[in-house]
């Protein structure tokens, strides 16, 4: 008889410990997740801020001159900065200040006015060469 409460002892402790272990690799996956979450809520937003920007930088109004060339709106934070190109053509970038997260759009140009067009918009700088890439951040002041 005495073996017998030792075993259901045992097998107690054995579940006890059991459930600790699950529960503790189940607090340490959460923590784990919730920095993920984190890090996916400030994405989506730095994603919301720039597609906000680069939509205001659609209804500015810009130089005719050619190279990069940026405007900030204060309130917002937004930044949005215009490569002119050839052929009335360009590139606006836009993002919010301090985020690193660009996005672009090919647009159409007509005198100060910039156009979207069509199926322009592109999450990464589709320019050739590294430095014209680079270009864009010196002209927004980083």
């Amino acid at each position: 008889m005495k073996q017998q409460g030792n075993t259901t002892l045992g097998m107690v402790m054995l579940l006890l410990s059991l459930g600790s272990v699950t529960l503790h690799a189940t607090r340490t996956q959460l923590a784990l997740n919730m920095v993920l979450i984190a890090d996916i809520q400030h994405y989506y937003q730095a994603f919301s801020q720039a597609q906000a920007a680069l939509r205001w930088g659609t209804e500015l109004s810009w130089s005719i001159n050619n190279g990069w060339q940026c405007q900030q709106e204060l309130t917002e934070q937004w930044q949005s900065c215009l490569l002119r190109r050839e052929n009335d053509h360009g590139l606006l970038a836009a993002r919010r200040a301090g985020s690193a997260l660009w996005l672009y759009r090919w647009v159409s140009l007509h005198e100060q006015r910039v156009y979207e067009i069509p199926h322009g918009w592109i999450d990464f700088c589709p320019l050739t060469t590294a430095e014209a890439c680079a270009a864009v951040h010196s002209a927004a002041g980083l």
